[in-house]
């Protein structure tokens, strides 16, 4: 097997993409303007995703990640390519990013099980102690109520604890929800990629479903519905995941799985956008 890769040309087959990769980015571009990251230093710090994104190539098709092959084939000067060498060994983003704490666990378990909106703090179950312990025994059930307490997710008074349903709405004031869309973004658009690119007979789900025409009002209405199914996929995702996983886990299980849905909606020339409902993300996708 060679370890060279030519880079597509502007008249290759490959080139066409760019247009669809540039779409993908449009809304990218808009969130790092709005958090004050301009185009010098995003180029710049793109420089390590193009140098492990080639070298995760080279070993899908077997070639060896010489400094030449991972040059020809990202774009970069070998230069850069010798001075990134630490980022390759740096592990998989998505992987982390979006990963369920124990409180977000016990979040999901309580929005999608059929528990009572409010619980005791302590005591048997149904109490918010049980809850946390059913999730782990590796934190204190006091710790995890003081983390969705500061994340907005409950409420707590007179010994009861209430659920917020509406805070899993993201919050940009939180670190965390920037990493669970960050995370749930990179899955998705992987799994079409996957789909687009891999050869392989396995296809991921990556799916939509898409209407104009409407009015503010009408898709106000199915946006609504939309949430209403999420809620329903949510249940029945964490019921068949949470056995598996206890099943799973102690014996080295080593794959994850993201399921996620969103909606969007916006006047048709994409001008104004409306405010999106509430859509994701309750549990692991």
């Amino acid at each position: 097997m060679t370890d060279t890769v030519a880079p597509p040309s502007a008249s290759s087959p490959a080139s066409p993409v760019m247009q669809h990769a540039l779409t993908v980015m449009l809304p990218l571009v808009t969130w790092l303007l709005r958090s004050g990251v301009g185009h010098g230093e995003f180029a710049a710090a793109l420089k390590p995703v193009f140098l492990k994104a080639a070298q995760q190539e080279l070993k899908r098709i077997q070639g060896k990640p010489t400094d030449s092959a991972l040059s020809l084939l990202s774009g970069l000067h070998r230069k850069d390519v010798r001075a990134l060498a630490p980022a390759l060994h740096e592990p998989d983003a998505a992987a982390r990013l979006g990963k369920p704490t124990p409180a977000s666990q016990v979040a999901t378990r309580w929005l999608a099980g059929e528990l009572p909106e409010t619980l005791p703090v302590a005591g048997p179950a149904p109490s918010f102690e049980a809850l946390a312990r059913s999730v782990s025994t590796d934190f204190h059930p006091r710790s995890v109520l003081q983390e969705l307490l500061r994340l907005g997710v409950a409420e707590e008074a007179e010994g009861q604890v209430r659920l917020v349903r509406s805070a899993f709405v993201p919050d940009a004031r939180h670190d965390e929800t920037r990493g669970m869309v960050a995370g749930s973004v990179a899955d998705h658009l992987a799994a079409g990629v996957h789909n687009l690119t891999s050869g392989e007979s396995r296809q991921f789900l990556e799916q939509s479903v898409f209407a104009d025409g409407l009015s503010a009002d009408s898709a106000r209405e199915l946006e609504m519905l939309a949430t209403r199914l999420w809620q329903e996929v949510l249940a029945s995702m964490v019921k068949a995941a949470v056995p598996l996983c206890e099943k799973d886990e102690p014996a080295g299980g080593d794959h994850r799985v993201r399921l996620g849905m969103f909606c969007y909606s916006a006047p048709m020339d994409g001008l104004a956008p409306a405010a999106p409902a509430g859509d994701e993300e309750d549990s692991p996708r």
